[in-house]
């Protein structure tokens, strides 16, 4: 009988919140647990917009899309861009709402984080398939709290006593939804205790979490307020700000400090904002993966076109598939230690040479695995062979052949994503040819086959050099001097940085300096950052915000926290433009 009366209880969920939706709390986001649609129907149906909460539709493609003015992206056009006004969480934050709200980290008995079941992140309207999986995880989430270690997260009192359920819709809901909720809203939650045959008191606090869980109001980020106008658009709520804050910084929810601020009315001023951002940016535990994940962003871990830890290395014993793990958790500790470490600034992400080891990538840096655990060790590395992130295992491995380097690979991202030089598609079947010879290193070999006239117009002065000048690295990354088939390295290189002037490379320092100093470079880096930190492709109207934060980075004490404070500081953080 249990099972039944659960069961009707959830199966009431979709009905009670069908009405929500019409209140206002005040200035607060005014739609309630169903967004004023039935979940079994429309839930987060708007279009969210082309990147959700991050820019997966834009961002990490040097030179996206503009904002459709007829303007280029490098063009700063005044305004504010129109986005989506109810954006639905991303996978990792859902992960991380879960846990920061309930401490639950993996569900089910196959120990999968909250996200793993979901459909990967997708735009649009939401699909009855993917409405269906949101529940059955949320009634997981739901059942695992309410049995486990975790309850008191969700409720502290006894379900049957007076008020204790009305207490925690109350408490709960404002972390939940990021706005205190409108007492019609709590009448509605307290309704699901009132099915037919009624649940015990259990029951009812597990299918009142369950129906927070599957709440539009939860799995969607409303920006729905038309309060006063700014800056050619609506100003946010106190709470929208908020959240905004929380999702960019932390992609979570707001912190009890926060909600604080946010109850007292006191994200009103951008320097108010300023002081929030500057306080949640400080916590590294919660910002520093953030900026892990804006990296593995702009460097195309997530474009499944790109060849990031796609190469098997089958017959190299320095390489083994569960290293990718380490090669990875190995990027990201330095970008985080960029970033939290005094003095350093955007140059130090291309020639710092602290490394972060273990027995998996030792070898390859020329140290001792015996040396090392498993565990990644902050390490200096040899300052002329290792300087910035490009001189790691994890770029160097998997842009490359299996036995081989690949100039071709690595220089065509060079090219493309660090100096923002388009060099055109490679012709069809490019991938396929060969040419046969006798040759003494792959640099010889490249440079014969990107010889014949339809290939060299891109190659020999566009994407070859940059790769060239990488040839002191092997397949997997280990310095060389001596090519695998028997000739000397020869890794100088003519690369025009600017697209125009060329430079004469002889060193990897030397290459990474110049990267580190390269406008174009930079420009990228700052547009790619506004974009993943906004959620939304490169617009003509961020142009704005990233011409400011480009004139920033190019100086010696401007440091990657700067420019996430900075972010908030825009016009277009707390104004917005209701998408057409």
């Amino acid at each position: 009988m249990k099972d039944k009366r659960i069961l009707v209880a959830v199966g009431a969920v979709a009905a009670v919140l069908a009405g929500c939706g019409s209140a206002d709390s005040g200035g607060s986001n005014p739609a309630g647990p169903g967004g004023g649609n039935s979940p079994t129907g429309t839930a987060g149906g708007a279009n969210p917009g082309a990147g959700g909460s991050s820019a997966s539709a834009g961002a990490g493609q040097p030179g996206g899309g503009d904002a459709g003015s007829g303007a280029g992206p490098g063009t700063c056009v005044k305004g504010i861009p129109a986005t989506s006004q109810i954006p639905r969480m991303l996978n990792r934050q859902y992960d991380l709402v879960v846990k920061d709200l309930l401490g639950v980290t993996t569900v089910g008995a196959n120990a999968k984080p909250p996200s793993g079941s979901l459909y990967d992140d997708f735009t649009g309207a939401m699909t009855t398939d993917a409405w269906r999986i949101y529940q059955d995880v949320g009634s997981q989430i739901a059942h695992d709290v309410m049995t486990g270690p975790n309850k008191s997260k969700f409720i502290s009192c006894d379900p049957a006593a007076a008020d204790c359920l009305k207490t925690t819709i109350t408490t709960f809901g404002r972390k939940a939804f990021r706005r205190p909720l409108t007492d019609a809203e709590v009448t509605r939650f307290m309704n699901l205790g009132n099915t037919t045959p009624k649940g015990t008191p259990a029951e009812v606090a597990e299918t009142t979490l369950t129906a927070f869980l599957v709440s539009p109001s939860f799995l969607l980020i409303p920006e729905l307020s038309g309060d006063g106008t700014a800056a050619g658009g609506a100003e946010l709520t106190k709470y929208e700000v908020a959240s905004r804050l929380s999702f960019m910084l932390w992609g979570s929810v707001p912190d009890d400090a926060l909600n604080a601020a946010a109850d007292a009315d006191q994200l009103k001023t951008k320097e108010q904002i300023l002081a929030q951002a500057t306080r949640m940016i400080a916590v590294r535990e919660r910002t520093g993966p953030l900026i892990a994940s804006f990296h593995r962003n702009w460097l195309q871990m997530n474009n499944a076109n790109q060849h990031w830890w796609k190469i098997g290395h089958a017959n190299n014993p320095l390489y083994s598939d569960t290293a990718k793990t380490s090669f990875l958790a190995e990027l990201d500790a330095f970008f985080q230690e960029v970033a939290y470490t005094p003095g350093t600034n955007f140059g130090t992400l291309f020639t710092s040479n602290i490394g972060f080891v273990n027995k998996d990538n030792a070898g390859i840096y020329g140290l001792d695995p015996a040396n090392f655990t498993t565990e990644l060790k902050r390490t200096e590395l040899d300052a002329n062979q290792r300087p910035g992130f490009l001189t790691r295992a994890g770029f160097l491995s998997s842009y490359s052949h299996d036995a081989s380097t690949s100039p071709i690979l690595r220089g065509a991202f060079m090219t493309t994503y660090m100096l923002g030089l388009d060099p055109g598609p490679p012709k069809e079947g490019a991938a396929q040819k060969t040419v046969d010879g006798v040759f003494k290193t792959q640099r010889e070999y490249v440079a014969t086959l990107t010889s014949p006239a339809e290939c060299k117009g891109c190659h020999i002065n566009v994407i070859n050099p940059p790769g060239y000048a990488l040839e002191n690295y092997d397949s997997v990354g280990k310095w060389q001097t001596v090519d695998p088939l028997g000739g000397a390295i020869d890794a100088t290189a003519s690369i025009a940085f600017d697209g125009k002037n060329q430079v004469a490379i002889s060193s990897p320092k030397q290459y990474m300096e110049q990267i580190a100093k390269n406008l174009s470079t930079m420009q990228i880096y700052s547009r790619e950052w506004v974009s993943y930190g906004f959620g939304r492709p490169a617009n003509v109207n961020d142009q704005c915000v990233v011409d400011e934060l480009n004139t920033k980075l190019a100086k010696s004490d401007y440091t990657m926290l700067n420019l996430l404070a900075d972010l908030t500081q825009a016009d277009s953080f707390r104004v917005r433009v209701q998408a057409q």
